[in-house]
Parts: C-alpha cells; structure tokens; sequence
C-alpha cells in the first residue's frame, strides 16, 4: 500500500461572525440591567466612552475646525467619519449627543444602602418638629418592625411615653405618610389601604380592602360581585390592583440588594390607540467624550497614541451602534405585539392569543432566533401591569373556529368558572372542559387539570369541604 500526498484548492462557504456582529447580538440578548453591568465595565476600559449625565453637554463634534485639523488626526478618520456623523442625529434610540437625562423608571438601592430604620428617621429629619414631637416620632419609628409594620398599639406607645393617645395618633399618622408607601401600619388592611390611597386607586379596590378582604383571599369572587352588586369582571380588575400592592412595605430594606423590575418598553393608551414608547431610563445613554475627541486632533499627538486612541474611538462607536440597534429591534417587537396582541390590551388576559415565535418574527422582519434573543429576560409595561415579552409568545389549545387560544387565557377563563361555581357545588375538571368547548375552546379534562394545578387551585373534592 503507498501514501501519496497531494495539493488541492477548494472553495466553501462557511458562515463566520464578525466580532461586531457577536457583540450586537450579545447587546440584543441583555436585560436591562445586565446592560448596565456590561456598560460599566467598558466605561472603566474605553476613555472615549461617556455616559450622557457625566459628559459636557456641548455637541461639539468632529465636523468643528477646519478641514486640515481633521485631516491631520489621522486616516483612521476615514473608518469612523461616516459613524461620527451618523449618531449626530440625537437619535433617540441610543446615541445623543447632548439634551437633558430621563428620569430613572426604577432607582437602584444599593447592598450598602439605609436600613429600613435609618431612611425612616432620615425622614423624620426633614421636618420641622419640636423636640417632643420628634421624641415621640423616634420611638415609633424605634417600633417598627423590619417588615414596615408598628408592633405597639397607640394605647401601648401613649403609656410608654406618657403622652396622651391623640398625639401618639397623630405622630402615628405623620410616620405613615413616609416612604415605602405603607409602612408604620397596623395590620395588613390598613397597609394596604394606604398604599392604595397613595396609588389613587379606585373607590370600589378601596372598599374590597375595607370589607372583603379575607373572602377575596379565599376566591370567592363571584359571591363579592353579588353583594357588591358589580360584575365579577369588575371584581378581578380590582383584586389585580390590589395584588399589585406590596403587603410588607418594609421588605425592599431587608436582606441586601432590591430584586425590581425595569420596563424595556411601554406601552400607553392615548385615545383609541397605543403608543409604544422606548423606556430610555432602562439602558445607559452614551456619548463619545469631548475632551479625548479634541485630544486627538492635536497635531503634537505621538503615534503611537493617536493609534491607541483611534482603536478605542472605533471600539466606542461600535458598542453605541449596538446599543441603538438593540433599542430599534425592541420597539419593532413592541409595535408588532400591539398589533398581534391587541385583544389583550383592550380587554385583558381573557383575548389573549396564542402567539408562536414564529409569527413574531415574520410580523417584525427578523429571524426567529433573532426576536428570540430580544425577547429574552426583557419587560414590558402596559396599562394591564408589567410582563415578561416572552409572556405574550405562548402556546395554545384549538379553537372551534380552526384558530387557537392562548393557554394563559384558558387559565383565566379556569379560575374564573372556579371563582364563579356554586357554593358545594364544585365543578369538576371534566364540568370545566365541557363548559369551555361551548365557549368554542376544545380543551380535554386532563389539560384542565394541567392548568389547574399550575394556578394552584384544589380539586373538586377539596373546594367542596372548603368552608365559605
């Protein structure tokens, strides 16, 4: 047997990824805040990297002196000239070269931050009292449990301090007027009347709080809409409002740092219509600094310095190109979910459709694991509440008009029978499949079962001996 060796050219395509092209898909796949986290650490690599609100605000930019000067900074200005010029725009999608910073949509606290205790006495500090009106405001804020309720009675704070309960009351009421909303509450109907009366919630969630709390907990939602007088429709939107409050005010304080959601998108209902807005707060806004762009234009510059400067200037310019290609995508997904999704948006989780990766992707344009990537570990905020935008791409069971139904819908329409069935008379997993198929849902009893293990509801044998 003999071994030869031969020479031979051949041609093949293979796909290969530019490392821009990695870094804006990496970009596109970060949440908010591992954005942030991503952009700080390039802040500390990259001297050509500003964020907005500690950079200059002039927009002096490369098209300032004359044409020598910039022709004397290098022929790396030919690379990244057109880039220059391009996030010129003030584009709100990313780069701006100047205007005023947005309002953070949700501030960081810090590991290191104020203990529930301090912020309240830092607050306390703020006014103007007289010096028995902040003795008396110390030991109830002394007496506040790290979950942000008041452990002692009025009558128990009166007796200790030798006041009389009027004032303690009053005192009492003045520390509930103090942040997080809530806190210094007696029980768990006053915390939460509280913070709906800072939230101006409506009058009808108020009186749920006041008066039927405890048989909103257990689900008895058609029974309230029946004293009530309202629909069980009205009742479930006012029991959303009322879980959207925090039953222990005090815990954003406890136990390091602050687990918050930011929105990378919202959407708000002017008129008829949505409007998809861009939450800028949710990602770092950037601009190239100023004093590193004149630095380099200086004709005495080495060059060995103005190829280290030029490197970094292009790495910046394609970190910001990134960053606004990812703010692009997000509001192509939001203006399409608006469309896709518009039954939600209008009448809640009941229109919710079944929404395959798939249709997204052909509705906004891009590759399925392009919009995959978009999607991922991002929020989006609505007038119904703030979701996961993977929340809207979901699953479905068939429908009797050859569509499908989204299967969070089906929870619904679940737990909206249960809440309505009567009383000893619960249905059963297979009373529930039949009822859905008249609604046009064909669902079998084994996926009703399914679903309602999932939204943690009993079965029928133990809703019967439930005590109403």
């Amino acid at each position: 047997m003999s071994v030869r060796h031969d020479l031979r050219l051949r041609q093949s395509q293979r796909l290969v990824l530019r490392s821009e092209l990695k870094e804006n898909l990496e970009i596109l796949q970060f949440s908010a805040q591992e954005l942030s986290a991503y952009v700080e650490k390039e802040l500390m690599e990259n001297p050509l990297v500003e964020l907005e609100e500690e950079a200059a605000s002039s927009r002096d930019s490369w098209s300032e002196g004359n044409e020598a000067e910039r022709n004397e900074a290098g022929e790396g200005r030919s690379e990244v000239g057109d880039w220059l010029e391009y996030f010129c725009d003030a584009s709100d999608l990313g780069y701006a070269p100047g205007g005023v910073e947005p309002a953070n949509f949700a501030p960081e606290l810090s590991p290191a931050g104020p203990t529930l205790y301090e912020s309240l006495l830092a607050q306390l500090g703020m006014l103007r009292l007289s010096p028995r009106e902040r003795l008396i405001g110390e030991y109830i804020i002394g007496n506040i449990s790290p979950t942000g309720y008041l452990s002692l009675s009025v009558a128990e704070l009166s007796a200790a301090l030798g006041v009389a309960p009027d004032e303690t009351e009053r005192m009492v009421q003045l520390v509930q007027s103090f942040d997080p909303p809530g806190v210094g509450a007696r029980d768990l109907k006053e915390c939460l009347r509280l913070q709906a009366e800072r939230r101006g919630l409506g009058a009808l969630s108020r009186m749920l709080i006041e008066e039927h709390l405890e048989a909103l907990a257990a689900g008895e939602v058609a029974r309230i809409a029946r004293l009530v007088g309202v629909s069980t429709d009205e009742i479930l939107a006012a029991a959303a409002e009322i879980r959207s409050l925090n039953p222990r005010p005090g815990s954003i304080f406890a136990g390091g740092p602050v687990p918050y959601v930011v929105p990378d998108l919202i959407i708000e209902r002017v008129g008829d219509e949505y409007v998809v807005l861009l939450n800028d707060s949710a990602g770092p806004r950037l601009r190239l600094s100023q004093t590193y762009r004149e630095f380099l234009n200086r004709k005495d510059l080495s060059g060995e310095a103005r190829s280290f400067l030029l490197s970094r200037l292009k790495r910046a310019l394609t970190l910001v190109k990134a960053i606004e290609k990812r703010g692009a995508t997000l509001y192509r997904i939001g203006v399409a979910l608006v469309q896709l999704q518009r039954g939600f948006f209008d009448e809640g989780l009941v229109a919710l459709r079944s929404l395959t990766l798939k249709d997204l992707a052909e509705a906004v344009g891009l590759h399925e694991s392009t919009v995959s990537r978009a999607i991922a570990n991002k929020y989006l905020q609505c007038p119904r509440g703030v979701f996961k935008l993977r929340f809207f791409v979901s699953s479905g069971v068939g429908a009797a008009d050859g569509g499908k139904v989204s299967a969070h819908s089906v929870k619904e329409l679940i737990k909206q029978l249960i809440g309505e069935e009567p009383r000893g008379q619960p249905l059963s997993d297979k009373d529930i499949a039949a009822r859905l198929s008249r609604q046009g849902i064909n669902i079998s009893r084994r996926t009703v079962a399914k679903y309602r293990s999932e939204l943690g509801i009993p079965g029928s044998a133990a809703r019967r001996n439930r005590v109403r």
